[in-house]
Protein backbone atom coordinates (compact mmCIF):
# COMPACT_ATOMS: atom_id res chain seq x y z
CA UNK A 1 0.00 0.00 0.00
CA UNK A 2 3.25 2.59 0.66
CA UNK A 3 3.91 2.55 -3.31
CA UNK A 4 0.50 3.25 -4.16
CA UNK A 5 0.44 5.83 -2.02
CA UNK A 6 3.87 7.02 -2.60
CA UNK A 7 2.76 7.35 -6.77
CA UNK A 8 -0.71 8.73 -5.59
CA UNK A 9 1.42 11.64 -3.59
CA UNK A 10 3.47 12.95 -6.64
CA UNK A 11 0.03 13.27 -8.55
CA UNK A 12 -1.38 15.26 -6.02
CA UNK A 13 1.09 17.71 -5.79
CA UNK A 14 1.82 18.13 -9.25
CA UNK A 15 -2.13 18.35 -9.40
CA UNK A 16 -2.22 20.89 -7.05
CA UNK A 17 0.71 22.75 -8.04
CA UNK A 18 -1.06 23.58 -11.43
CA UNK A 19 -4.10 24.63 -10.20
CA UNK A 20 -4.62 28.37 -11.67
CA UNK A 21 -2.98 30.57 -8.95
CA UNK A 22 -1.68 28.07 -6.86
CA UNK A 23 2.07 28.19 -8.05
CA UNK A 24 2.99 31.69 -6.72
CA UNK A 25 0.29 32.88 -4.72
CA UNK A 26 -0.85 30.13 -2.96
CA UNK A 27 -1.50 30.03 0.90
CA UNK A 28 -4.40 28.67 1.55
CA UNK A 29 -4.81 24.98 1.25
CA UNK A 30 -5.75 22.76 -1.66
CA UNK A 31 -8.66 20.53 -1.18
CA UNK A 32 -9.71 17.89 -3.05
CA UNK A 33 -11.38 14.37 -3.10
CA UNK A 34 -10.29 10.75 -5.04
CA UNK A 35 -11.42 7.48 -6.13
CA UNK A 36 -8.84 4.62 -7.37
CA UNK A 37 -8.84 1.16 -8.05
CA UNK A 38 -6.02 -0.78 -7.89
CA UNK A 39 -4.84 -4.85 -9.01
CA UNK A 40 -1.73 -5.77 -8.64
CA UNK A 41 0.50 -8.86 -7.77
CA UNK A 42 1.83 -8.40 -4.29
CA UNK A 43 5.46 -9.03 -4.32
CA UNK A 44 5.78 -9.73 -0.79
CA UNK A 45 3.00 -11.79 -0.14
CA UNK A 46 3.79 -13.86 -2.89
CA UNK A 47 7.10 -14.41 -1.65
CA UNK A 48 6.14 -15.54 2.28
CA UNK A 49 2.97 -17.61 0.44
CA UNK A 50 5.11 -19.49 -2.73
CA UNK A 51 2.59 -18.46 -5.08
CA UNK A 52 1.08 -15.23 -6.72
CA UNK A 53 -0.83 -13.38 -4.87
CA UNK A 54 -3.56 -10.58 -6.47
CA UNK A 55 -4.45 -8.00 -4.58
CA UNK A 56 -7.08 -5.98 -5.46
CA UNK A 57 -8.32 -2.39 -3.84
CA UNK A 58 -10.73 0.10 -3.88
CA UNK A 59 -9.99 3.59 -2.22
CA UNK A 60 -11.81 7.01 -1.79
CA UNK A 61 -10.11 9.73 -0.20
CA UNK A 62 -9.48 13.47 0.28
CA UNK A 63 -6.16 15.40 0.01
CA UNK A 64 -5.53 19.16 1.68
CA UNK A 65 -2.23 20.33 0.37
CA UNK A 66 -0.38 22.92 2.88
CA UNK A 67 1.81 26.16 2.02
CA UNK A 68 4.23 28.23 4.03
CA UNK A 69 3.66 32.38 3.71
CA UNK A 70 5.71 32.14 0.76
CA UNK A 71 3.84 29.53 -1.30
CA UNK A 72 6.04 26.77 -0.65
CA UNK A 73 3.99 22.86 -0.61
CA UNK A 74 5.15 21.92 2.59
CA UNK A 75 2.58 19.18 3.80
CA UNK A 76 0.29 16.78 2.17
CA UNK A 77 -2.38 15.11 4.07
CA UNK A 78 -4.46 11.80 2.58
CA UNK A 79 -7.25 10.51 4.12
CA UNK A 80 -7.73 7.24 2.78
CA UNK A 81 -10.69 4.75 3.04
CA UNK A 82 -10.88 1.22 0.86
CA UNK A 83 -12.20 -2.14 0.70
CA UNK A 84 -10.44 -5.12 -1.20
CA UNK A 85 -9.47 -8.86 -1.40
CA UNK A 86 -5.91 -11.03 -1.81
CA UNK A 87 -6.90 -13.68 -4.25
CA UNK A 88 -5.02 -16.73 -4.97
CA UNK A 89 -5.82 -20.53 -6.41
CA UNK A 90 -9.28 -19.21 -6.95
CA UNK A 91 -9.61 -18.38 -3.46
CA UNK A 92 -10.56 -14.94 -1.88
CA UNK A 93 -9.66 -12.86 1.50
CA UNK A 94 -11.35 -9.50 1.95
CA UNK A 95 -9.50 -6.33 2.99
CA UNK A 96 -10.40 -2.94 4.60
CA UNK A 97 -8.45 0.02 5.36
CA UNK A 98 -8.89 3.40 6.82
CA UNK A 99 -5.43 5.69 6.88
CA UNK A 100 -4.56 9.07 7.54
CA UNK A 101 -1.01 9.62 5.67
CA UNK A 102 0.93 13.07 6.36
CA UNK A 103 3.63 13.39 3.84
CA UNK A 104 6.32 16.52 5.09
CA UNK A 105 7.08 17.70 1.52
CA UNK A 106 10.45 19.54 3.08
CA UNK A 107 12.32 16.64 4.45
CA UNK A 108 10.07 13.96 2.74
CA UNK A 109 9.06 12.20 5.71
CA UNK A 110 5.49 10.59 6.25
CA UNK A 111 3.39 9.71 8.86
CA UNK A 112 0.69 6.83 8.80
CA UNK A 113 -2.14 6.65 11.11
CA UNK A 114 -5.23 4.20 11.32
CA UNK A 115 -5.98 0.96 10.22
CA UNK A 116 -3.78 0.38 7.16
CA UNK A 117 -5.00 -2.89 7.02
CA UNK A 118 -7.53 -5.24 8.30
CA UNK A 119 -7.73 -8.82 6.84
CA UNK A 120 -10.97 -10.46 7.01
CA UNK A 121 -11.51 -14.79 7.78
CA UNK A 122 -13.39 -16.38 5.14
CA UNK A 123 -16.26 -17.32 7.09
CA UNK A 124 -15.99 -13.92 9.44
CA UNK A 125 -13.44 -13.22 12.38
CA UNK A 126 -10.58 -11.10 11.48
CA UNK A 127 -7.45 -12.75 10.25
CA UNK A 128 -4.94 -10.20 11.30
CA UNK A 129 -5.10 -6.05 11.47
CA UNK A 130 -1.99 -3.38 10.75
CA UNK A 131 -3.26 -0.44 13.58
CA UNK A 132 -1.09 1.95 14.95
CA UNK A 133 1.40 4.66 13.97
CA UNK A 134 4.04 4.42 11.64
CA UNK A 135 6.79 7.66 11.07
CA UNK A 136 8.87 7.23 7.81
CA UNK A 137 12.48 9.57 7.38
CA UNK A 138 12.47 11.16 4.26
CA UNK A 139 14.83 8.34 2.68
CA UNK A 140 11.38 5.60 3.18
CA UNK A 141 12.91 4.07 6.72
CA UNK A 142 10.60 3.28 8.86
CA UNK A 143 12.29 4.92 12.34
CA UNK A 144 9.43 4.68 14.81
CA UNK A 145 6.06 2.18 15.13
CA UNK A 146 3.72 2.28 17.80
CA UNK A 147 0.85 -0.57 17.44
CA UNK A 148 0.57 -3.77 15.92
CA UNK A 149 1.98 -4.14 12.38
CA UNK A 150 1.65 -8.16 11.75
CA UNK A 151 2.23 -7.90 8.18
CA UNK A 152 5.37 -5.36 8.44
CA UNK A 153 7.03 -8.01 9.84
CA UNK A 154 6.43 -10.51 8.24
CA UNK A 155 3.52 -12.90 10.20
CA UNK A 156 1.05 -13.06 7.37
CA UNK A 157 1.03 -17.57 7.62
CA UNK A 158 -2.44 -17.44 8.13
CA UNK A 159 -2.91 -15.25 5.08
CA UNK A 160 -0.93 -17.66 3.01
CA UNK A 161 -3.31 -20.92 4.67
CA UNK A 162 -6.56 -19.17 3.79
CA UNK A 163 -5.35 -18.53 0.27
CA UNK A 164 -3.76 -22.26 0.50
CA UNK A 165 -6.01 -24.71 -1.21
Amino acid sequence: MRRIRSAMLAVLVLAGLALPGSASAQTQPITGRFTSTDVNVDPGVSAACGFTVTETDTTTGRFEEFFDNTATPIRLQVEENYTGFFSANGLTVDTAGANLARFHLINGGETDAGINIRVSLPGGGILYIDRGRLVFDGNGNLVFEAGSYPSIHGDIDGLCAALTP
